[in-house]
């Protein structure tokens, strides 16, 4: 079995989360979604381990935050620049509102994507099976090892998964270049896709999911690029975009209420790459990300058109995994994605 590229800090298996809810008080359930009155409109729900007494890992797309979720009454917020704009209780508010999709988005010419390399059956059974029991007839296109468990590759079969297959390399090309803080950079416990070595598997997975849509050309309609470990659905999220009549180009989930863009996962490298200050603003996860076709790709491009100039430059070589949040906090709040709607 393929070991996991996301495991850069201690180790990241979880129970099922069937015994996560049963069993465990430390659970923290964020919701990614919108509560509008009497509708609850859920894209996904992100599973995080919250410790009492230690402070929590730090994974590829955030640092956990102890507390309880409180029930509000949310809508989306309009937002993609820090300038010309209003401030609100979540963020920011533009005064443009990016326009809704004309077209309905039929979820059978929709895709969900993930890179899930590395992972054992349960997580699967967790993401698509409960993407699948929502009644989610649309694309799952999913990256996994090359030598997958048979119960892996019988399992997605069965609930007709789209599997493309990622082949690490052997090690990163930039491997020994000098970082932010003048020191070489160890990327000895990096991973990269064997395709694209010289960017670090958080970043070379837009490069994949770019590859993927493309050579897919029956996805005209929504798309979601979603982390696949701590992550499952409760409702079809491409329906339910429909009904709340928010078939957005781009969406673009918060985090936590409580983290901002103050913290040092994104304070740090955007401050030695760009000499920017993001500041007090909502933390936006890169880990989902929903929208259309054009939207999405519009987005991958832009993502990678800034992981080009940070590889080249030192004071942008950042030695820490998630630092794709850190640039996809600073290319929206400095106005970067073109119609981005975030979701609170």
């Amino acid at each position: 079995m393929a070991t996991n590229p996301f495991r850069y800090h201690g180790s990241s298996k979880l129970p099922p989360s069937s015994s996560i809810v049963a069993e465990s008080p430390r659970l923290r359930t964020q919701l990614l979604g919108v509560i509008s009155s009497s509708i609850t409109f859920i894209l996904l729900y992100s599973l995080r381990w919250a410790s009492r007494d230690t402070d929590p890992p730090i994974h590829m797309e955030s640092t956990l935050l102890r507390g309880e979720i409180k029930k509000k009454s949310f809508l989306p917020v309009y937002s993609s620049s820090i300038s010309d704009v209003e401030p609100t209780l979540h963020g920011i508010l533009r005064k443009d509102v990016p326009s809704i999709i004309s077209s309905v988005w039929n979820p059978s010419q929709c895709a969900v994507l993930g890179l899930a390399y590395g992972y054992g059956l349960w997580t699967f059974r967790d993401f698509v099976g409960s993407l699948r029991a929502t009644g989610y007839n649309g694309y799952i296109i999913l990256g996994i090892s090359p030598n997958p468990g048979e119960d892996v590759l019988d399992y997605l079969e069965h609930q007709n998964v789209t599997v493309k297959y990622v082949e690490m390399a052997n090690r990163c090309t930039y491997n020994g270049t000098i970082g932010y803080d003048g020191r070489v950079i160890n990327t000895k416990d990096w991973n990269c896709a064997k395709k694209y070595p010289d960017y670090k598997i958080t970043w070379g997975r837009f490069k994949l999911y770019e590859d993927w849509l493309k050579e897919e050309v029956g996805v005209t309609d929504g798309i979601m690029l979603t982390d696949v470990r701590d992550a499952y659905f409760q409702r079809d999220p491409f329906v339910a975009a429909v009904e709340l009549d928010m078939q957005h180009p781009l969406m673009l989930f918060e985090e936590h209420p409580d983290m901002k863009n103050t913290h040092w996962l994104t304070d740090i490298p955007v401050s030695s790459c760009k000499k920017y200050k993001v500041g007090e603003t909502q933390v936006l996860c890169s880990g989902s990300v929903m929208g259309s076709r054009e939207g999405i790709l519009g987005y991958i491009e832009t993502m990678v058109e800034e992981f080009d100039l940070w590889k080249t430059q030192q004071n942008c070589r950042i030695d820490m995994p998630g630092d794709d949040q850190s640039i996809h906090n600073y290319l929206y709040y400095t106005n970067r994605f073109k119609n981005a709607t975030t979701i609170p």
